[in-house]
């Protein structure tokens, strides 16, 4: 945006000082400056960057861990905890990835980026809500004491012979 606004500025400077306003005296000290600023604002090599510190990331991602099934089983202290199989950070892609669209970048981004941050768009509402289902049985399972248990044993089994 700021780009945009430094060419109007430009423009407006040739429509004043004439079509090789940069050319004269004084011009050329406003033309240096200019360029100067609309170097400083160019964000291509910050967008580079960017998506090779995130297609480094899912590089190194792609052994990590089984993205097929939709819960893990995770050791958390002595005992075994069920998470939701979601990277957040796939998320912040997705959001990153729309707001670039939005400034123009369309072209620019990578097909895998693209890709990945579709699928952790189409993924995010139903891994949230298995996230909150998990919390809110662990939060129950805590609550259930060992005299309750034979109680609820049925259930539990159920729960559990659904979560593996």
């Amino acid at each position: 945006q700021m780009e945009r606004q430094v060419h109007a500025l430009m423009g407006r400077m040739g429509d004043v000082l004439g079509k090789e306003w940069g050319q004269q005296l004084e011009g050329r000290h406003l033309r240096r400056s200019c360029d100067e600023l609309l170097s400083k604002l160019d964000s291509r090599p910050y967008f580079r960057a960017w998506v090779g510190e995130w297609e480094q990331r899912l590089a190194s991602d792609v052994g990590s861990k089984l993205s097929t099934y939709p819960i893990v089983i995770v050791r958390d202290g002595g005992r075994m905890v069920a998470r939701a199989n979601f990277d957040e950070g796939h998320e912040y892609l997705s959001r990153e990835i729309r707001y670039l669209k939005w400034l123009g970048y369309e072209r620019d981004i990578p097909r895998t980026l693209a890709a990945v941050a579709e699928e952790a768009e189409a993924r995010h509402p139903h891994a949230m809500a298995l996230k909150t289902a998990l919390q809110s049985y662990a939060a129950a399972r805590a609550l259930v004491t060992p005299e309750l248990e034979p109680l609820v044993s049925q259930e539990l089994g159920a729960i559990q012979d659904s979560i593996t």
